[in-house]
């Protein structure tokens, strides 16, 4: 009897301390319980090779690639990116990007599917393609900071430079009127020298990121005649120039045109390696770690040779339609390697040249860029 009584005396005590613990609890104010402990959000964000603003028009440009990692074991939806200015708290964002807008901005690696662009998968990862622009009035700060918004949470992070490299001041590698700078500086999504990223020896590298396929238009295409011919081409012949003083680091000469085509239509002359895709070529040391690559180059024309001196406006060769060019045109970029697509491509300005079209070319520019799609009249590239 007397253990039997001790039993219940312990069950009541036992039921007593539970009512009153769960009493008190619940006494608690919601603000002060603990929450429980996690982690900031595991996203990781890095910008591989620093921008640099460069001037077209009343604006200054950036234009760059955000990586983003997802390190966390749930999705991460993606609903805005800000940049911010890093030299200074508190102010707007220099550039706010919605939902809609990063729809045309991320690319989901391994995944094609535009439905789900801004939906980042655990251990998935994505790219962001960056244009911001300023009025070259106020320019852009020196650093800046990236901030990203998500279904559930934010992070800042990813502090960069806006001045990454020397800007150097060019001659145009063409002369005359009509160029179109066909998938040049943008960040159109079929842009596909502004979507070049490639992984060589183990880094992610972009050096088409400032490249232009200059080709000749008129009333908005760029031959006449049979298509499958290179001479149909306006651009076909067309002289090259070198575009600084500097030294020929190399000269590939000798591969053949191929016959014009796009799509299903393009069959090269000869199959292409990685040391072909470029065609005939000639890469110029600039100076200052910058390489100018000059692609596509008619057969037989090269008119220098590796370790010529050249000066600028010299003749180099002419336009072609060598390597992997689908059409007569010249692919220029400049990069910070000599080796092809191995360097970081850099942006730079032109000395001199006029914009227009329909009411003639009449908007003078000096030492600036041009920008996808512009049509440009150089005019005479060794007279000035």
């Amino acid at each position: 009897m007397k253990s039997k009584g001790l039993r219940l005396s312990y069950l009541i005590l036992l039921f007593c301390f539970v009512f009153l613990s769960r009493s008190t609890a619940q006494d608690v104010p919601a603000k002060n319980r603990s929450k429980p402990f996690s982690f900031p959000l595991q996203l990781e964000m890095r910008v591989p090779f620093g921008p640099t603003a460069f001037p077209n028009g009343s604006n200054f440009y950036l234009i760059y690639e955000l990586y983003l990692t997802n390190f966390g074991a749930s999705p991460i939806h993606l609903k805005r990116m800000e940049l911010l200015n890093g030299d200074r708290s508190g102010n707007a964002p220099l550039l706010s990007s919605d939902s809609l807008e990063l729809k045309t901005m991320v690319r989901i690696l391994g995944n094609n599917n535009l439905k789900e662009a801004l939906n980042i998968e655990a251990g998935q990862s994505a790219v962001v393609y960056i244009e911001a622009k300023t009025s070259n009035k106020t320019g852009f700060p020196n650093n800046i900071i990236h901030r990203i918004i998500t279904s559930t949470d934010s992070l800042d992070g990813a502090a960069i430079n806006t001045h990454t490299t020397k800007i150097q001041t060019l001659k145009p590698p063409v002369s005359g009127s009509d160029w179109i700078a066909a998938d040049g500086p943008g960040n159109s999504i079929d842009n596909h020298h502004r979507r070049g990223n490639i992984i060589l020896s183990g880094h992610t590298v972009n050096s088409r990121r400032f490249a232009i396929d200059w080709k000749k238009v008129k009333d908005s295409v760029s031959f006449s005649g049979d298509a499958s011919n290179v001479h149909s081409y306006f651009c076909y012949g067309e002289k090259i120039f070198a575009v600084a003083d500097g030294t020929i680091i190399s000269a590939t000469d000798g591969l053949p045109d191929n016959i014009p085509g796009h799509g299903k239509a393009f069959h090269p002359a000869m199959p292409l390696t990685f040391e072909k895709l470029p065609g005939n070529n000639i890469v110029i040391d600039l100076g200052d770690g910058h390489y100018a690559h000059y692609m596509h180059m008619q057969p037989g024309s090269l008119h220098v040779k590796k370790g010529d001196r050249v000066r600028k406006g010299q003749l180099l060769g002419n336009i072609g339609n060598s390597g992997d060019a689908r059409e007569p045109h010249l692919h220029f970029e400049v990069t910070t390697s000599a080796k092809l697509l191995y360097g970081e491509g850099i942006p730079y300005i032109i000395d001199h040249y006029q914009l227009g079209y329909q009411n003639g070319f009449d908007e003078v520019h000096h030492n600036e860029l041009p920008k996808e799609k512009q049509i440009v009249d150089f005019g005479n590239a060794r007279g000035r």
